[in-house]
């Protein structure tokens, strides 16, 4: 798999930029030609309800647009929930006053620090500030559904040994990414993401929960007090992979990490933090970097995902991403 998909990078350099843009573009059509434009997407009671126990914590470093889109979701899908923004010195205007408007108009928390301090810290403020049983950490390059609350919230009070739970997505280097959504994902509306989460999670079964050795940090669900216990995030690691080396700690204390299948919230990618890091190969470098630090900090511990052993539910769990 790995020579193929080597050779596809290579074929895909000798494809002229507008057919790849064309061939791109294409496949979104084909790929949502299912999914209504509009439509009205009423939020389960007992999803409203699961937002109760939440502390949403949403650092911001500008990225406007998708910003924007987020905080739209939150404010008309967590109407329960603790949200507490986190302004890392964002330098857009528009930025501080889409803040400002969303803050102003519903009873979220707004922090903004003057010097950029980074996603781990970032959520650390949010974190310091939660009152709530359980938290996500949330990036602002997201939109959330009506389906975002329960599954994690039912997690958590079905298995006390569940520690951490990440939901489907479209955009992730773990088994959670969804492929066809994944090839969509800068392309569907709003109501076009609330109508593929519907149907895609329509079929399953109550309770679908698979073990992971570690989820992705874009939606990162834990128990506030597992937080405490941990410290937090690791503190050289302050804004890329954090949530890999937390999910080690986590493991460590025989707790399960679990992807709850019967949740999703949509994920662009690499629009909000990764967007300073100076392009994808820097973010590819940070990556390499972090990986081998986490690696290097854990290397004489074997795999202690619970259930991991031979099972296709996990093997490994991470994928690679475009």
């Amino acid at each position: 798999m790995h020579m193929m998909m080597q050779m596809m990078k290579k074929i895909k350099q000798h494809v002229p930029a507008p057919v790849q843009r064309t061939y791109v573009e294409l496949r979104a059509a084909l790929l949502s030609l299912t999914l209504p434009a509009g439509g009205t997407f009423n939020q389960p009671e007992e999803e409203r309800e699961a937002s109760r126990h939440m502390s949403i914590i949403v650092p911001v470093k500008d990225a406007p647009a998708v910003t924007w889109r987020c905080l739209c979701s939150l404010e008309r899908f967590a109407p329960y929930a603790e949200v507490i923004i986190i302004d890392d010195a964002s330098e857009m205007t528009e930025t501080r006053q889409i803040l400002d408007d969303f803050c102003g108009r519903n009873p979220w928390t707004l922090i903004r620090h003057r010097q950029s301090q980074g996603h781990s810290l970032s959520c650390e403020a949010g974190v310091h500030r939660a009152t709530r049983p359980y938290l996500c950490l949330l990036n602002s390059d997201t939109v959330i559904t009506p389906w975002s609350w329960l599954a994690a919230k039912e997690a958590f009070e079905g298995d006390p040994a569940i520690g951490v739970t990440g939901p489907c997505t479209s955009h992730c280097a773990t088994r959670q990414m969804i492929q066809r959504a994944m090839y969509c994902r800068h392309y569907w509306s709003d109501d076009q993401i609330f109508a593929f989460a519907q149907l895609h999670l329509s079929g399953l079964e109550p309770r679908q929960w698979v073990d992971m050795e570690e989820v992705g940090g874009f939606a990162f669900f834990l128990r506030q007090s597992l937080w405490k216990e941990l410290g937090g995030f690791d503190v050289n690691l302050p804004d890329y992979g954090n949530e890999s080396e937390l999910c080690k700690r986590v493991l460590r204390r025989g707790l399960r990490i679990v992807w709850t299948r019967n949740s999703y919230i949509h994920h662009f990618g690499k629009q909000s933090y990764a967007s300073t890091f100076g392009g994808k190969d820097r973010i590819n470098e940070r990556a390499v970097r972090t990986r081998q630090y986490i690696d290097q900090k854990y290397a004489a511990e074997p795999s202690s995902c619970p259930g991991s052993g031979g099972n296709e539910s996990y093997q490994r769990g991470r994928r690679s991403v475009s």
